[in-house]
């Protein structure tokens, strides 16, 4: 690596990562209200999270528990219990989907920016395009899967244990897998895109500037955002 920083190329990547930090946390968002919209579900989007509204399946539920208490309340196996236990299971698998929809969206993004960036990585010269480096920041979508890993190994050693937090946790709690086996997956995977895009596919005399308008940069955005103008825009 060569120990140079290029001020401007600087100044340009970490405003570039500052946004990458906005659009990606409104992008994988957005990816879990396409599926809940896609399910039939009323969404309303936040500055770093997304409801939606599972009422009406609740209610559904509720009132066929209420119209056969009696029967659900013993000990006998019942048309009514298996049709209350397939009722929660839709609801179940309804929610898990929606939960898969931010990180999906998140990584297919990260994907198609390296696969931009891998086929175009002929025309990589001494210093990648204005072009490039938007395929760059796009593969770099795959960064919060490692960022996810990084804050879940920080929790353990505060708490001594895995904390169920994050879609990733949540998704690998309801396939019964040890509660970081999707982060780890998915980080390691995230790895292997990142190690490739920075030290093969970022000219060497660029890399030091890079790396270093990446932390800065995507921690400005994250302040920015998750911290003083998200609320604001969208609370």
């Amino acid at each position: 690596m060569t120990f140079t920083l290029q001020f401007r190329l600087f100044i340009y990547l970490a405003l570039g990562f500052i946004a990458a930090t906005v659009i990606g946390t409104i992008t994988h968002e957005c990816g879990h209200i396409a599926v809940a919209k896609m399910l039939g579900y009323k969404t309303e989007l936040h500055y770093a999270s997304m409801s939606a509204d599972y009422d009406e399946k609740i209610d559904e539920i509720d009132t066929y528990y209420e119209e056969n208490k009696e029967t659900l309340t013993t000990k006998k196996d019942s048309p009514e219990k298996e049709k209350l236990e397939s009722l929660m299971i839709a609801l179940q698998n309804d929610v898990t989907m929606v939960r898969w929809g931010g990180p999906i969206q998140t990584m297919l993004t990260g994907t198609i920016g390296f696969l931009l960036l891998w086929f175009n990585r002929r025309k990589i010269g001494n210093k990648l395009t204005l072009l490039q480096w938007v395929f760059v920041l796009l593969t770099f979508f795959w960064s919060r899967q490692i960022y996810n890993m990084l804050s879940g190994i920080i929790i353990y050693f505060k708490r001594g244990k895995w904390i169920i937090n994050g879609d990733e946790s949540r998704l690998s709690y309801h396939y019964n897998l040890p509660t970081e086996t999707i982060n780890i997956i998915t980080a390691l995977i995230a790895t292997v895109f990142l190690v490739i895009t920075v030290f093969k596919l970022i000219p060497k005399q660029q890399r030091l500037t890079f790396i270093t308008a990446g932390i800065i940069g995507s921690t400005i955005g994250a302040l920015f955002w998750l911290k003083y103008f998200g609320p604001v825009i969208l609370q």
